[in-house]
C-alpha cells in the first residue's frame, strides 16, 4: 500500500503543477489564442492544454485517491485503463505535431524533410495504438483501478514516443548547426527554436525514459509512478512552444513582424535577416542563405503554428 500511497501523492502533484502552469500562462492564451478564429492549429492548441488535464482530473475517481471507497468491476477498470491509454496518446500525437512544425518551418518546408517527419510519425502512432492494445491485454487491476500486473509491452508505447522525439531533436541540432556555420545562428527565430527544442527534447526524454524504466522493471506498484507526470511535461510542452511559435509570427506595436522578415539586397544589402524589432540582424551575402521562396514557406509554416 505504500507504493500506491506514493504513486497517487505523485499523481496529484503532477496534476497540480499542470493547473498551475495552466493558471500563470492564461494571459498568454487570451491574448495569442482567443483572438484568432479557428483553424487545425487551434483545436490542437486546446487538445494539447486541457486533454491532458481532464485525463488527471478523472483519474482521481481512480486507485483510491480521491474517494477510497469507490469500487469497479473488472470490465469498468478495463474502461478506465483504456480511457487514459488513448487520453496519453492523444496528447503526445498532438504534441508531436507541434514539434513538426516548428521543424519544418526551421527546413523553409522542405518537402523530403516534411515526407520523412510524417511517415515516421505514422510508424509512431501505429506503434503506440498495437503496444496499447497488448497492453491492455496483458494487465490486470484490482477493484479501485490499481495495477497490479503491470504490463512491459507499454514500453512499445513509451519506446515510439522516444524514438521520434530523438529523431526531431537530431534534425533541429542539425539545422542549428548548420546555421551557426553560416553566421545566422544568432538571429532570434533560430535560437528560440533550436532552445524550444532542446529543452523540450530534455523534458520528454527524461520523463519519457523515466517512465519506461518503471514500465519494463518489477518494481510492482510504482510502475505507473510518472503517469502523471508524462501527461504534464508532454502536454506543458506542447502549448508552450505553441505559445512562443506563435509569438514569432504576430507584428509588433511598430508594425513589424515578429519572427522572419526578408529583404532584398537591393534594398539593404542582405538576403534574409530575422528580427523582433525594426533592427535588422544583418547577415553577410557572401554567406549560402535560403532562397526568397523558402523563407516565404517558413514564414507561412510560422504563422501556421
Amino acid at each position: 500500500m505504500a507504493g500506491t500511497a506514493v504513486v497517487n501523492r505523485s499523481s496529484v502533484s503532477a496534476l497540480a503543477f499542470l493547473a498551475w502552469d495552466i493558471v500563470i500562462t492564461f494571459d498568454d492564451e487570451v491574448r495569442v489564442i482567443w483572438r484568432q478564429s479557428w483553424t487545425p492549429m487551434k483545436v490542437l492548441y486546446f487538445i494539447i492544454r486541457y486533454l491532458s488535464l481532464l485525463v488527471q482530473l478523472s483519474s482521481l475517481f481512480t486507485a483510491g485517491i480521491l474517494i477510497p471507497s469507490i469500487r469497479y468491476t473488472h470490465f469498468g477498470c478495463f474502461i478506465w485503463q483504456a480511457y487514459q491509454g488513448v487520453g496519453a496518446i492523444l496528447v503526445i500525437l498532438s504534441t508531436d505535431v507541434v514539434l513538426i512544425l516548428r521543424v519544418h518551418a526551421l527546413y523553409h518546408g522542405n518537402k523530403v524533410i516534411q515526407r520523412l517527419l510524417w511517415v515516421f510519425y505514422l510508424g509512431e502512432a501505429v506503434s503506440m495504438v498495437i503496444g496499447l492494445k497488448l497492453t491492455l491485454d496483458e494487465m490486470d487491476w484490482d477493484d479501485v483501478c490499481r495495477v497490479t500486473t503491470p504490463a512491459p509491452m507499454l514500453s512499445l508505447v513509451v519506446g515510439a514516443a522516444i524514438a521520434f522525439q530523438t529523431i526531431l531533436f537530431v534534425l533541429t541540432s542539425i539545422k542549428f548547426g548548420i546555421a551557426v556555420r553560416a553566421g545566422w545562428g544568432h538571429v532570434p527565430l533560430v535560437a528560440i527554436l533550436m532552445r524550444d527544442g532542446t529543452w523540450a527534447f530534455i523534458v520528454l526524454f527524461l520523463v519519457l525514459a523515466g517512465a519506461l524504466v518503471l514500465f519494463v522493471g518489477n518494481v510492482g506498484a510504482y510502475s505507473c509512478l510518472l503517469y502523471g507526470w508524462l501527461l504534464t511535461s508532454v502536454s506543458a510542452c506542447g502549448y508552450r512552444v505553441l505559445l512562443n511559435m506563435h509569438d514569432l509570427s504576430q507584428p509588433t506595436p511598430t508594425g513589424s513582424t515578429v519572427g522572419l522578415s526578408h529583404h532584398t539586397s537591393n534594398e539593404l544589402g542582405v538576403h534574409f535577416t530575422t528580427q523582433f524589432t525594426e533592427d535588422t540582424s544583418v547577415v553577410s551575402t557572401q554567406i549560402p542563405l535560403p532562397s526568397e521562396r523558402e523563407v516565404d514557406e517558413a514564414r507561412t509554416w510560422s504563422s501556421r503554428i
